[in-house]
């Protein structure tokens, strides 16, 4: 016969040993709840993530929807899609205005689509700059031909400042594939408006789903406006980054550095 105490110890045996196995399973339920999975619409500011299987960090990224597309020369895109380039200069179209005001650029946001346009210059000297480099000065499809214009290379922005210094330009010429003579014809115009100065990391446009291509339309996509808008079923997607993270950073390191010989002011995005 089992006495009192001893079937009291047996219970609160029991008893502890269930207590114990409670808090083991909250633990481990606790632990798996502080695993945080990012959500696959979340876009990390620099795009790409490391990767076993890639060793240059250029892999395609998390699929990000942009609905803008930002008009730039075509050399200026094949540039920036080479990696050789990483920066625009803005001061703005004839069509855009800066916060509703005065004429001026104004950033609409931080991830776009590049639309490439045709440069005529109006000197001759700036079309044999353009005809040294022949893999930069291909021509854009040209709206005005009846031609539709694909959109290849998407950028994000990583830096942005306003300075009216004319000499960020040759401060920053080792990130920027034009002469100082070809962006001076562009920045002298409008002498009293900021130049907005652009750090841009560029991707690859992912069009498998849908093909990112704008018709012929002069009246949504023509005239001097910076901006445009795309078709609201137009599915443009980065892809893969045109420079490794390393590169990258190192690009942006170098420019950061050589942006300190003018005086600026950093501009949000």
């Amino acid at each position: 016969r089992v006495g009192a105490p001893a079937v009291m110890a047996s219970c609160l045996v029991v008893a502890a040993s269930a207590t114990v196995r409670f808090l083991s399973n909250r633990t481990r339920d606790e632990r798996r709840a502080r695993r945080v999975r990012p959500s696959r619409h979340h876009a990390p500011h620099i795009a790409s993530r490391a990767s076993s299987s890639d060793p240059e960090n250029n892999h395609a990224v998390v699929p990000t929807p942009v609905h803008l597309a930002l008009k730039e020369w075509s050399a200026v895109v094949a540039a920036l899609a080479s990696g050789e380039q990483t920066v625009l200069f803005r001061k703005g179209g004839l069509m855009d205005r800066a916060g509703g005001g005065g004429t001026g650029f104004t950033i609409k946001a931080p991830e776009m689509a590049l639309f490439p346009t045709n440069y005529h210059p109006p000197h001759e000297d700036e079309m044999q700059d353009l005809q040294a480099r022949p893999e930069k000065s291909k021509r854009a499809p040209d709206m005005k031909k009846g031609e539709p214009v694909p959109l290849r290379v998407g950028v994000r922005i990583t830096g942005a400042w306003q300075t009216t210094d004319v000499a960020v330009l040759e401060a920053l010429s080792a990130h920027h594939v034009w002469t100082a003579e070809t962006l001076s014809s562009r920045m002298n115009w409008k002498p009293a408006v900021p130049i907005t100065v652009i750090e841009l990391r560029a991707f690859a446009i992912d069009d498998d789903e849908a093909k990112c291509v704008l018709p012929p339309d002069l009246k949504k996509y023509g005239g001097c406006a910076s901006w445009i808008d795309l078709p609201i079923d137009m599915k443009v997607r980065f892809g893969k980054a045109c420079l490794s993270d390393a590169k990258f950073a190192e690009k942006q390191k170098q420019l950061r550095s050589a942006l300190e010989k003018v005086k600026y002011e950093k501009i949000e995005y």
